[in-house]
């Protein structure tokens, strides 16, 4: 008598019930595949019988690098269903600069009928961590949303808010500069105190630095008109390159950075890309625009009803680097061949 696993009857069993797994396979992978689709249709249609979303920006002060962080939010958005003059609607403020006009611009907009709120920078994260109380967050353009205020790590942090934070690479900041100035000894740089971001920058930078046995000098400047103030003495302590990280402060004194520097004829090297047309000889950052651009779509998430609670904030530090190739040039520098690639002229 033949075994009954050999028999006929067991063969077609096998064969259907390998067939009907294959099916279930097969049925989640596709079901996984259309979730995005769905995300968005379901945004698409969610203008339909009048309804539409309201969504407020709040950002530091208006340049270059704010409308980087802009246009990533949107896209994102728009990856996810949501764009303007169709089912959405965008409003945005400008602090100017200014720290001490945020809360009342983040409370203006918590009682009102925004949807949801998106914050640009450290200052309106922190603002907003600590005046919001009825509205949803997602926040971008932040290189530590726990120092910030954001809660006590990616996964344990505030109920209503999540985001994208983008930490600058600060190990691979001296690896450049290094390259760019051989037999580099001594950095001279500045921060301001009263941003989170800037001030956990340095804290790292100071390790890193001291671990290479290269010389840091820092200067906490308050404001950006300090900055030209901050480059002419780290000029006089003998360095060898100016460093100008990516805070606000920086942002708005980089002109007095490049002045600065230039009288000095000391290489200026940035965090901030999106500043070095306005003068300098090198950047190495992140990119804003991805991180916005991956926050945008949190924000999505958001509007379409998921709780920020529930949602991880993410990391996202995409490097881009920049070289000039005059201002190498006027200071006797050799670029590197590795670098070709990220030469301007």
């Amino acid at each position: 008598m033949r075994a009954f696993a050999q028999s006929p009857v067991w063969s077609v069993l096998k064969r259907l019930t390998i067939g009907l797994a294959l099916i279930a396979l097969l049925s989640s992978i596709l079901l996984v595949s259309d979730l995005g689709h769905r995300r968005t249709a379901a945004a698409t249609n969610a203008g339909v019988g009048g309804r539409k979303f309201k969504a407020a920006i709040v950002y530091y002060a208006h340049g270059v690098s704010n409308d980087y962080c802009v246009n990533g939010l949107l896209e994102g958005l728009k990856a996810s269903g949501f764009e303007q003059g169709k089912n959405l609607e965008v409003v945005k403020a400008d602090a100017q600069g200014e720290m001490i006009n945020i809360p009342a611009i983040l409370q203006n907009y918590d009682s009102s009928n925004v949807d949801l709120i998106m914050t640009i920078s450290t200052p309106c994260l922190a603002g907003a961590c600590n005046n919001i109380k009825h509205k949803k967050v997602v926040f971008t353009c932040v290189s530590d949303p726990i120092a910030a205020g954001a809660g006590k790590s990616h996964m344990e942090h505030l109920s209503f808010v999540t985001g994208v934070g983008s930490f600058p690479p600060v190990s691979h900041m001296l690896d450049f500069m290094q390259k760019l100035v051989p037999g580099l000894r001594a950095v001279g740089t500045m921060y301001n105190p009263a941003e989170a971001n800037s001030v956990k920058e340095q804290a790292v930078a100071r390790e890193v630095f001291q671990k290479r046995g290269i010389r840091l000098e820092q200067i906490a400047v308050s404001g950006s008109s300090e900055v030209l103030q901050a480059v002419q003495i780290l000029a006089g302590r003998d360095i060898q390159v100016v460093w100008l990280p990516a805070d606000n402060t920086g942002i708005q004194g980089y002109e007095g950075a490049v002045k600065g520097a230039t009288d000095a004829r000391l290489p200026l090297i940035t965090d901030i890309c999106s500043a070095l047309p306005r003068g300098g000889l090198a950047c190495l950052g992140v990119g804003m625009q991805y991180s916005s651009l991956v926050a945008g779509k949190l924000a999505g998430r958001v509007l379409l009803g998921e709780n920020p609670k529930d949602m991880p904030i993410e990391e996202v530090a995409v490097e881009e680097m920049a070289i000039v190739r005059s201002n190498a040039a006027e200071l006797g520098i050799t670029i590197p061949a590795e670098f070709v690639q990220k030469v301007r002229p």
